[in-house]
C-alpha cells in the first residue's frame, strides 16, 4: 500500500496532540483561581488618610535649549542660533543669567538639550556646560523616538 499509514516508527507525525496543551492551560487556571483568593486577605483594612494626589506627583519644571545650525551658512564657517522653549536667544550672554534664574524658581528644574543633526558636538558641549555651571544637574538629550532602518 503506498501511501498508506503503516504505523512504524519512521513514519511521518501528520496531526498534533493537544491534550497536554489542554492539561497545562487546566493547571494555570486552577493556579490563578487559588491565588486570586488569597489577594482578597492579604492586607489589614485600614482608613487612610486623605491627600491631594496633584499635589503629591510633582514633575520637574522643564526647560528646552536648542541649538541649530543658521539658515544659508556654510559647514565650514557655520553659525548657530539659539532657542529657550522655542524662543530665539538674541544674545547669548544672558543664557546664564536664564539658566540661574530657572534654577531659583524650580530648584528641580530639568533641562532638554536638543540639537540638530549637523551640530558640532563641541557646540553642544559648549551649551552644556553653562547649563552644568548654573547649577542644574538634571540635563538630558533630546532624540528623535524613529530609528532608520538598515542601520
Amino acid at each position: 500500500m503506498a501511501g498508506g499509514a503503516s504505523g512504524g516508527p519512521d513514519d511521518e507525525i501528520t496531526g498534533i496532540n493537544v491534550t497536554p496543551l489542554v492539561d497545562i492551560m487546566l493547571v494555570l487556571v486552577i493556579i490563578l483561581m487559588v491565588t486570586a483568593e488569597f489577594t482578597k486577605y492579604r492586607t489589614v483594612p485600614i482608613s487612610l488618610p486623605k491627600v491631594n494626589a496633584s499635589a503629591m506627583k510633582r514633575e520637574p519644571h522643564k526647560v528646552a535649549l536648542t541649538i541649530k545650525p543658521a539658515p544659508g551658512t556654510k559647514i565650514e564657517e557655520q553659525k548657530y542660533v539659539y532657542f529657550w522653549n522655542d524662543r530665539p536667544i538674541k544674545e547669548m550672554n544672558t543664557l546664564p543669567a536664564r539658566l540661574e534664574a530657572a534654577k531659583k524658581a524650580h530648584p528641580d528644574v530639568a533641562v532638554i538639550l536638543r540639537a540638530e543633526g549637523e551640530t558640532r558636538y563641541q557646540k553642544l558641549l559648549d551649551l552644556l556646560d553653562e547649563v552644568k555651571k548654573s547649577g542644574i544637574s538634571k540635563v538630558g538629550l533630546a532624540v528623535d523616538a524613529e530609528k532608520k532602518r538598515g542601520q
